[in-house]
């Protein structure tokens, strides 16, 4: 049976952020080949890979040294199918991607997801998305693996790599998440909502799931 699996932010090539957050990889070649290799591990040729945006840093993205090769050859001989869903990184990298956000049935409990580069929150998202109750995003790297906008009512649930062990999240492994996270009370979960001025803040419980 056909699996989907998620992740996000690969950044392939960057030698920037691998020095900034002090990702667990010795030089670029190995963060990116470990990345690879779990999606060859984990992923068969029925499977579906949606990877929400930011796939690479190609050339001298902003000024910053990259890959010599556009981040989607390196997907390109995957034996999944490997989806690419535009991140704020890949309209620089002109990496082929298919759209800006998506809606997913995810399963008879989870019917309505929507697949997303940014959270919920942010001024980016498409507002498509606001129609569904929960959203699967990256962009936020290490800083949440979910977060509860009390604004719009929505589950956000961040499947970066970096925040699943550098490898890719399936749908059986996003659903348990799912499923701990609304039987939890949510003042025990990260929020995020904005003030009269249009701030947004961040309300932390004492314990973080």
């Amino acid at each position: 049976m056909a699996r989907r699996f998620f992740t996000s932010d690969f950044h392939l090539g960057s030698k920037l952020l691998l020095s900034l957050e002090k990702w667990p990889f010795k030089s670029i070649e190995s963060h990116d080949a470990a990345l690879i290799r779990s999606c060859r591990e984990w992923a068969r040729e029925d499977d579906v890979i949606y990877h929400l945006g930011d796939l690479g840093q190609f050339g001298n993205d902003r000024g910053h040294e990259g890959l010599s090769e556009k981040p989607d050859q390196f997907v390109k001989d995957l034996s999944a199918t490997f989806l690419n869903i535009r991140g704020n990184h890949d309209i620089h990298n002109k990496v082929k991607s298919i759209c800006d956000s998506m809606h997913l049935f995810l399963s008879k409990k989870y019917p309505s997801v929507s697949l997303s580069h940014y959270p919920s929150y942010d001024i980016r998202i498409d507002k498509c998305c606001l129609a569904s109750p929960i959203v699967i995003c990256g962009h936020v790297h290490n800083a949440w693996k979910h977060c509860l906008d009390l604004d719009h009512g929505i589950m956000n649930v961040n499947v970066g790599c970096m925040k699943w062990g550098f490898k890719i999240v399936s749908d059986d492994e996003l659903m348990r998440y799912l499923d701990a996270l609304f039987r939890t009370n949510p003042k025990k979960l990260l929020r995020c909502k904005r003030d009269a001025s249009g701030k947004l803040f961040f309300l932390r419980p004492k314990t973080m799931h």
